[in-house]
């Protein structure tokens, strides 16, 4: 792999391009000019016609292209025999050799020329000084030269990665439950991030199961207040003691079976001993629950509904959803999982249960789906 550096001479910067520089067209750029000698950078060459490339970074440079000067009547201002010398520091100086140049054709297709190959020597500096030029007058011009970066080489240490003077193999963490927050107690190293890993290890409760602090964000959006009035049982879920005392009429008997996500999602729900005569609170919030959430919210409940993430564990769970490309679920229950899901590509799906994992008629794994039976349960 190259990278090409390439110099048209637009302007002379003192950072980066140095030399008698003389502002004249070419054809399709600028040039280099120089017609009065001057000490060379180079103590050895003396004075004369010379240009000093400086890059800013220090790089391995392989081979070079020069377009000789190109305008019309003025080709034999065109360089000829040069002498290419290189450095680090602009103290020491390597030749690299002596090559002569061929004159611009002064067409509109001029290609130029292949340039000194500099062998892949890593380059801070290069200097080309003019030993003669095509019409041995007093001006010298060059219109552009490109240099190739030889990017597979590297200036110190290759890491783990492949990476020149890179980090290394990055540290990841296993995020069983795709909530984007990683596993404190369970973690990678390597220089990609793996499917089903992140790069924070904030989650307090990974293996799956569900608490208040995963739960009330799919309430703060949506449901959160919605029924407080005294006809639809006075529900508010704006904290978990809240939740716990079920409103006026629901009592703790909103923290058990289906009565939750009913009230949210039936038309005129009568669950809470008070007719609810309006259509289902999840069709009137700007932001209703979605069919995962609601599952989510359901497993919850089954799970005896605990405000620390600890204390969740249902003691069967029937799973008969589809997971969905680029899904991670963990599901874990104190006995049994049976399952009928649809395991999409590119998804990863763990069971764990404390007695067994039933799989039924209809269970499959599309290519590319990762699923994992465990039997560990909560404990």
């Amino acid at each position: 792999m190259k990278k090409l550096i390439l110099f048209s001479f637009v302007l002379c910067s003192h950072f980066i391009i140095n030399g008698q520089c003389v502002d004249a067209g070419n054809q399709w750029a600028k040039s280099w000019t120089s017609c009065q000698t001057s000490s060379n950078p180079n103590p050895v060459r003396g004075n004369s016609h010379w240009i000093l490339y400086e890059f800013v970074d220090f790089h391995y440079i392989d081979s070079s292209h020069i377009w000789n000067s190109n305008r019309s009547n003025e080709s034999g201002d065109g360089i000829k025999e040069i002498i290419v010398d290189y450095s680090l520091d602009g103290e020491t100086w390597t030749e690299l050799g002596s090559f002569t140049i061929p004159k611009a054709t002064e067409s509109d297709d001029y290609q130029g020329v292949v340039g000194p190959n500099f062998g892949s020597q890593f380059i801070n500096k290069i200097l080309v000084t003019v030993i003669s030029t095509h019409a041995e007058g007093g001006c010298a011009t060059i219109g552009e030269m490109l240099f190739a970066v030889d990017a597979s080489k590297c200036h110190g240490e290759i890491d783990a990665c492949g990476v020149c003077n890179g980090p290394g193999a990055g540290l990841w963490f296993v995020d069983n439950d795709g909530d984007g927050k990683g596993s404190n107690s369970q973690s990678v190293v390597s220089c990609e991030q793996p499917f089903g890993c992140v790069d924070n290890n904030n989650d307090i409760c990974d293996s799956g199961e569900l608490g208040w602090i995963e739960i009330f964000p799919i309430f703060e959006n949506s449901c959160n207040g919605c029924h407080i009035e005294e006809s639809a049982g006075g529900l508010n879920l704006g904290s978990y003691d809240n939740f716990i005392l079920g409103g006026l009429n629901c009592g703790s008997n909103i923290a058990t079976g289906n009565t939750l996500v009913s009230v949210i999602t039936i038309d005129q729900y009568e669950g809470c001993a008070a007719p609810i005569t309006f259509p289902a609170m999840n069709s009137r919030t700007s932001a209703p629950l979605g069919a995962v959430e609601l599952d989510m919210l359901q497993r919850w409940i089954n799970g005896g509904a605990p405000e620390l993430c600890t204390g969740f564990c249902p003691e069967n769970d029937d799973v008969d959803i589809t997971f969905s490309d680029g899904t991670i679920a963990y599901r874990q229950t104190n006995n049994e999982i049976r399952s009928s899901a649809l395991i999409e590509s590119s998804t990863m799906v763990t069971f764990d249960a404390g007695q067994q994992v039933s799989l039924d008629t209809g269970f499959s794994i599309l290519q590319g789906g990762q699923f994992i039976a465990k039997i560990d349960g909560c404990e």
